[in-house]
């Protein structure tokens, strides 16, 4: 269920269905037929509050579990994209089975998890990559600010920092998809967003570098298609800027 639970996170809502490449891909490996998969991911979105479209809303105990441990236990989430994303490559060397020289531990977890430094660096590196997938998804791979669509230029910025808040390391409300410039001037707290989610640059910042930073469509975010920026991470961001440039 989890496995779902992923492809869902990293999949565009018009991509819930069993022609998605990804979703037959992920019914191989799971010995489901697509049409079982697809229906699972349409389940998920039921319980998805932050888009507007909705699934069929014919969920189970273990759909709402499964999605309320998204939130509560991050770590698995991370864990079962690490075996979706780094193991499934070919799908057929996925299966236990089929190649039981990979490592699983009993729950069928990589044992690259297991450990100590290693766990902690290979978990951080995992979930990183899992919340910037789940941005860029979100925002249609394109810069919230400047509409830049080119993925080398973008980064998922954390709106409260990875290190400073363990549980929300990879809930998506805490990511805003930007270009290179802008995410490193609002990890630096030179900007960030007000209410609206209009742009603010720092008093101090040099004329130069305030002219690139505003060189922006809108002067304000273009909102994702699902997981708006959560208003509390937001003004946690905020009150560190005020505090910096007061």
């Amino acid at each position: 269920m989890r496995h779902a639970l992923v492809l869902y996170l990293n999949t565009a809502f018009g991509r819930l269905h069993n022609r998605n490449p990804d979703v037959i891909n992920l019914a191989k490996f799971l010995g489901r037929t697509p049409s079982a998969v697809a229906l699972k991911l349409v389940n998920l979105a039921a319980l998805d509050n932050s888009i507007s479209q909705r699934g069929m809303g014919n969920t189970s105990e273990m759909d709402r579990q499964v999605w309320s441990e998204f939130v509560s236990k991050p770590d698995q989430v991370i864990e079962t994209f690490a075996k979706q994303s780094e193991l499934m490559t070919p799908l057929d060397a996925l299966r236990p089975e089929a190649n039981p020289s990979r490592g699983m531990d009993e729950d069928g977890v990589a044992s690259q998890f297991h450990g100590n430094d290693k766990r902690v660096e290979t978990t951080r590196r995992v979930g990183q990559d899992l919340f910037r997938q789940m941005i860029l998804v979100s925002y249609q791979n394109r810069c919230a600010l400047t509409g830049i669509e080119d993925k080398r230029l973008l980064n998922a910025s954390h709106i409260v920092p990875w290190k400073d808040d363990s549980q929300n390391r990879v809930n998506p409300s805490n990511g805003i998809c930007l270009n290179a410039l802008h995410d490193r001037a609002f990890d630096r707290h030179l900007i960030t967003f007000d209410e609206d989610y209009k742009m603010k640059i720092a008093a101090h910042v040099p004329i130069v570098a305030r002219r690139q930073l505003e060189r922006v469509d809108s002067g304000g975010l273009e909102l994702p298609t699902r997981f708006l920026p959560d208003q509390e991470f937001l003004e946690q961001h905020r009150r560190v800027f005020y505090q910096k440039h007061a």
